[in-house]
């Protein structure tokens, strides 16, 4: 492990311990958690200053050390995608752009092995810097589909259509993917493992850790070479493009890392439906949406409703993309502390890995697979039942 790695590791195994309990948090979302040291704190800040800062081509002149990005590329910061620490949507329609979210893109084998596309590599940067052009236009459109709950309230779901040019041919398979909520994600490296913990980072658990995430995210999202991805995303040309492998640094990454581990977890919510929530075990979604994830840091607990794990979510969910270990209809569960503050502030706030659920409800129907069971059961509520739950996912 890089000698830097092994230094944050054990920072950030000391900073992690403290309560489980709600904390009122301040009107910055992005404030340093409470309780920490003054030295602690610098390093959060100068975290904050690179997760908000703007990238920019080398050799070009700017306020700070951001130099690298590029050639291609999605977007010039974290927080482009991440607006204070939250969760991204994707576009309404044709004609809009993709601004927090993006396409994950490759050719399945019939082995069923992932190559990247030959043109567009594993993710359509669709955005460069001067002189270059971007890989790809995108253009979004949605499909509906109308169904009926069995005491006849009508309900609809809405399915993504892509359209990317130039056409990347019938073997390619896509993915649509909304940048994640990141408070509190520093706590799942502590978590204790699963049987068949791989991953807890990113929407299929690809990567171990926030470091190669944080460090994913610079390459793939920003062009931003470093320690664990040192190849540039260049376009197709005779010569390589880009010099410098490590334009991200070890301190800038550790540093980032700092900033996203440390964020402090969503406010635990004192008000809650108790016969949604009695609900909510009854049909079986905490099964999988477990409310309190263990850690092995000490006899804290977070309540995140999440058990970090991969599932099979059944044909609905299925891209026909595998990632890493991950099956083309495997995701893992989504910690749904925070959904609250999502939804007070839009109730039919884009869900699911790329936004295609217009509120709780439309992400219930979604669910397949190892969920179907609780589909089903969720299904067969009582109208006045069904508002019960979906009034106690309201309050996480």
């Amino acid at each position: 492990m890089p000698r830097f790695l092994t230094v944050l590791f054990l920072i950030l195994t000391c900073a992690i311990g403290g309560s489980a309990a709600a904390q009122t948090r301040p009107a910055d979302p992005l404030a340093p958690p409470d309780g920490i040291g003054p030295d602690l704190r610098a390093a959060y800040e100068t975290g904050r200053l690179i997760f908000n800062g703007h990238w920019r081509p080398s050799g070009t002149d700017g306020p700070d050390k951001l130099e690298g990005l590029g050639p291609l590329y999605n977007r010039i910061s974290c927080a482009s995608c991440h607006s204070a620490g939250g969760r991204g949507k994707p576009p309404g329609g044709p004609g809009e752009n993709f601004l927090t979210a993006l396409v994950r893109i490759g050719v399945v084998g019939e082995d069923g092995s992932v190559e990247p596309h030959p043109l567009y590599g594993q993710q359509i940067q669709d955005r460069a810097i001067p002189g270059m052009k971007p890989e790809a236009e995108l253009s979004l459109t949605w499909r509906y589909e109308k169904g009926r709950f069995p005491d006849g309230t009508p309900y609809e779901l809405r399915r993504p259509d892509l359209t990317i040019t130039p056409d990347p041919g019938p073997d390619a398979r896509w993915s649509i993917r909304v940048a994640q909520p990141l408070h509190g994600v520093g706590k799942f490296a502590h978590a204790v493992p699963g049987p068949d913990d791989t991953g807890r980072f990113g929407w299929k658990a690809a990567m171990p850790s926030l470091a190669m995430q944080n460090a994913s995210a610079l390459s793939q999202d920003m062009g931003v070479t470093n320690l664990f991805f040192p190849d540039p995303i260049c376009p197709p040309a005779p010569e390589p493009c880009g010099g410098n492998r490590n334009e991200a640094g070890g301190v800038r990454l550790m540093s980032l890392t700092l900033f996203t581990e440390l964020l402090p977890p969503p406010d635990l919510s004192q008000h809650r439906n108790g016969k949604g929530e009695m609900l909510f075990m009854k049909i079986g979604c905490g099964g999988c949406h477990k409310p309190e994830i263990a850690l092995r840091t000490g006899p804290e607990r977070i309540m995140a409703y999440s058990d970090l794990r991969r599932h099979r979510m059944g044909e609905g969910l299925d891209d026909g993309l595998p990632e890493g270990a991950a099956a083309s209809d495997e995701w893992r569960t989504a910690p749904l502390w925070g959904l609250g503050a999502v939804l007070a502030d839009d109730p039919r706030a884009p869900l699911l890995h790329d936004g295609r659920a217009r509120g709780a409800e439309e992400a219930i129907l979604w669910h397949g697979g190892a969920a179907a069971r609780a589909r089903h059961a969720f299904v067969n509520l009582s109208r006045e039942d069904r508002g019960y739950l979906l009034e106690f996912l309201g309050g996480l």
